[in-house]
């Protein structure tokens, strides 16, 4: 759902700087800001511009991240969140809350609390699909229109994997 968002052509209009930083379990401050100043730049900047980056401090990157966002209309998508510190959460939102007014952070997130943590809206729980309906759309992408009858021993594992 974030990344229909994120791709579609009105948020082009909408906000001149999109960035797309997945964050998984690993939540360490300098990376995920790395993560940001790469996303926020322009993907034709050479290599040894972003060799320099990584080389930077942890204050000039806050500097430099400040510098990016300051004052320029921002959609930030933080794909795939796990980690629940609170403080390192507040770090962050600190260092991102310089950008335009309208400026929008999505999260995405399996964690209740990490949602009602980053949030001041609440926040939007898609419930999983059915065993039913996740059955369904596997064997549709795992075989041509009935051929699942030739293979019901692929069937059952088919059951097992949407299980999990």
């Amino acid at each position: 759902l974030a990344k229909l968002v994120f791709n579609d052509k009105r948020m082009d209009d909408l906000f001149p700087l999109k960035m797309w930083v997945c964050i998984s379990d690993d939540f360490d401050i300098r990376q995920i800001i790395v993560k940001i100043i790469n996303s926020a730049s322009d993907p034709s900047i050479s290599v040894v511009h972003q060799e320099s980056i990584n080389n930077l401090d942890i204050e000039q990157l806050q500097s430099r991240l400040r510098h990016k966002l300051s004052y320029q209309k921002f959609l930030l998508v933080l794909d795939d969140v796990w980690n629940e510190d609170r403080s390192k959460w507040i770090e962050l939102k600190d260092l991102i809350k310089v950008g335009a007014s309208g400026s929008k952070i999505i999260v995405t997130t399996r964690s209740h609390s990490i949602a009602s943590m980053m949030g001041t809206v609440p926040s939007y729980v898609l419930e999983g699909l059915s065993a039913e309906n996740c059955l369904s759309l596997f064997l549709k992408w795992a075989f041509r229109e009935g051929e699942e009858k030739e293979h019901p021993n692929l069937v059952e594992i088919g059951k097992e994997i949407v299980k999990k």
